[in-house]
């Protein structure tokens, strides 16, 4: 039995073979660099490599598979595409994971929340299960449909499709957020222009084991001239079409996430100052169990708008990882149990860098943290915070920093009674600083704390607050309507200003009580910032009766006679809300040069302050209650309000 000849390859057809085999490789190579390229787009916007290397993996692994399945039936390489997809997304969550959660429970989250928490979250996005999912998942599939287009079925330009939509789905994503990419979109076109330079024969061209090739090789002069006048083509249109699109473009790309609503606030966290008169009520309730590192104010929220109804933080929540962009290099920590605070606001130290065990959003005004999920007894986590360092020598110089019209706006309908404390607090102190400082003093001496005074900080009621009498129920209150009643004077006398709500907490392990909670206004000065200011008075301070000083201060200032026009009616008087008898409602300025104490002259600005309130017998600045030379500087004298009030609500 003679055995069968053996077939010898023709030396042409094994040639053809080769450059055939080296042209699908080189298209793959391309094809799957743009796919990783493509992928890569969205990455800029995220923190760290991770990204970077997860979409790359994905575009290399789907090109992978259907390279090796390109032969086999139609069906197979999608399906074994589709099985790689899952197993490398379930790598994914399980690598970006912080294993708080059970891995099938965070890869149920991750797909049903990953494209609304990709659009809101903070930049840069922190590589997060929710957040690298969509990312992946595009890229493979791209790398997936460029494969079969190209490979397979040999249709090089219809491959360079699913890159090209995944270049721009990724430049959407990014918008405004990140500088121009000139280098990855040049990078991008090269490859392109190189998979299409190389393209692969059509199947039944293949001189491969299922196609079979006949006849003589294709000349190559034809191919060549074609490439070079399609090339010559593209770059006479790019050069004519490029600077007319760049004169159209007028403006940044949009952001899509614009159009996604963000996390939002429960109604007991849109206006939390509600809560002030609760913690003063039953000052012994335990709110949450505290580890830091040191004495600070842990901030809950910063309310910066008001209606003339309620305050309310301006802004929304974005999405954050665990780094909070935007914070210097952290000094502060503090590890925190909840207990029964409640709410979705999370108290942290100004300004909080990094977040770990819980889910956060953040406020980029304001600084203040926000868990999507709310906090329920027994949560924990983990804040670093760089604490803000105020220069008070700097903040005693500077002027109100008056670039945020929010912070100095005014609803109408503001009581007489503030219009009255602010004409005093402008004509008795000069900078911003002493009359943000003597604002703080005047109600500090001039009111006194009732933990049980009903809440309420709108215009009626701070009203009730500043301008009743003691019998009535006026002029006692919780830092609620001190707050309040500050920021909006504050206000009135050209300072912006804003009412923040959390926590005075002392360093090292400690349970902080509803006693420890409170609220304060702040200033915000030109260079310096904002400036904390504490208007609550001393426990044991015996307050000033209002009236007493203001009313002094409208006998010092007569009103100028006036002759009434033909047929004007004559202007009557009105009872002030805090006055015991009838004044005049109009006032005149002080006597130029005069002191405005009324005890002596302002030649060459000699009058001190302590020379202007000497004759003041009723004044702020007289007596032990009220007077801004004997007190002890502000910072001291609020750390012994602070130790005061935790004194009293332990007791």
């Amino acid at each position: 039995m003679t055995a069968p000849p053996i077939e010898r390859v023709r030396p042409e057809r094994s040639g053809r073979r080769v450059r055939y085999r080296l042209r699908v490789a080189a298209v793959a190579s391309a094809l799957t660099l743009m796919c990783a390229l493509a992928g890569a787009v969205a990455a800029r916007v995220y923190h760290g490599q991770t990204l970077l290397l997860l979409v790359a993996g994905a575009a290399f692994g789907a090109f992978a598979i259907g390279f090796a399945l390109r032969n086999r039936p139609a069906f197979l390489a999608p399906s074994a595409s589709l099985v790689g997809l899952a197993a490398y997304l379930l790598g994914a969550v399980a690598i970006t994971s912080d294993g708080a959660d059970p891995l099938p429970a965070t890869v149920a989250d991750a797909l049903v929340n990953a494209v609304p928490r990709t659009l809101t979250a903070l930049i840069p996005v922190e590589p997060a299960p929710d957040t690298v999912v969509v990312p992946v998942f595009l890229t493979w599939l791209a790398a997936t449909l460029a494969c079969e287009f190209a490979i397979r079925y040999g249709r090089t330009l219809l491959g360079c499709l699913p890159p090209t939509l995944l270049y721009g789905a990724g430049l959407y994503l990014v918008g405004p957020n990140a500088a121009a990419g000139t280098v990855w979109a040049v990078a991008f076109c090269v490859l392109a222009a190189a998979a299409l330079a190389v393209t692969a024969a059509p199947p039944e061209r293949r001189p491969d084991t299922d196609a079979v090739v006949d006849g003589p090789a294709p000349s190559r002069a034809p191919a060549l001239m074609g490439m070079v006048a399609t090339a010559a083509v593209l770059l006479a249109v790019m050069a004519l079409l490029v600077p007319v699109a760049a004169r159209l473009v007028t403006s940044s790309p949009g952001d899509p996430r614009e159009y996604v609503e963000p996390p939002r606030l429960t109604d007991i966290d849109l206006n939390p100052l509600v809560r002030i008169a609760e913690w003063s009520k039953y000052p012994d309730q335990d709110l949450f169990k505290a580890d830091t590192s040191a004495d600070a104010w842990m901030r809950l929220a910063v309310l910066t708008e008001y209606d003339g109804t309620t305050w309310q933080a301006a802004g929304d929540f974005r999405t954050a990882g665990t780094v909070i962009p935007g914070s210097g290099d952290a000094d502060y920590s503090a590890d925190v149990e909840i207990i029964g605070l409640g709410g979705k606001l999370v108290p942290a130290a100004a300004d909080p860098a990094s977040v770990t065990g819980l889910p956060i959003a953040v406020n980029l005004g304001t600084r203040c943290l926000l868990t999507p999920d709310g906090l329920a007894t027994g949560s924990t986590y983990h804040v670093d915070s760089a604490l803000v360092a105020v220069d008070a020598a700097a903040a005693e110089t500077a002027r109100a920093n008056l670039a945020d019209a929010a912070t100095v706006a005014v609803p109408p309908g503001t009581p007489e009674i503030m219009a009255t404390i602010a004409d005093y607090i402008r004509t008795t102190y000069d900078t911003p600083y002493e009359r943000a400082q003597g604002l703080a003093d005047f109600l500090a001496g001039h009111y006194a704390y009732n933990p049980e005074a009903p809440s309420g900080h709108d215009l009626p009621s701070l009203g009730f607050f500043l301008g009743s009498p003691v019998d009535a129920g006026g002029q006692r209150g919780t830092s609620e309507h001190f707050a309040a009643a500050y920021a909006i004077i504050a206000r009135l006398i050209g300072l912006p200003s804003r009412v923040v709500v959390g926590f005075e907490v002392p360093g090292g392990s400690s349970t902080v009580t509803a006693a420890q909670g409170s609220a304060w206004p702040e200033v915000d000065f030109d260079g310096v910032g904002w400036v904390r200011f504490d208007p609550m008075p001393a426990p044991d301070a015996v307050p000033v009766p209002p009236e007493d000083t203001l009313e002094q201060m409208e006998e010092e200032t007569p009103a100028p006679r006036r002759t009434p026009a033909a047929g004007a009616r004559p202007r009557t008087s009105t009872t002030r809300p805090w006055s015991r008898t009838a004044t005049s409602t109009t006032r005149s300025p002080r006597r130029p040069g005069a002191c405005r104490c009324g005890s002596g002259t302002r030649s060459g600005r000699s009058c001190s302050r302590a020379s202007r309130c000497s004759s003041r017998p009723a004044g702020p600045c007289a007596g032990a209650a009220g007077s801004r030379a004997g007190r002890p500087p502000s910072g001291s004298r609020a750390r012994g309000r602070r130790s005061s009030r935790r004194r009293r609500g332990r007791a």
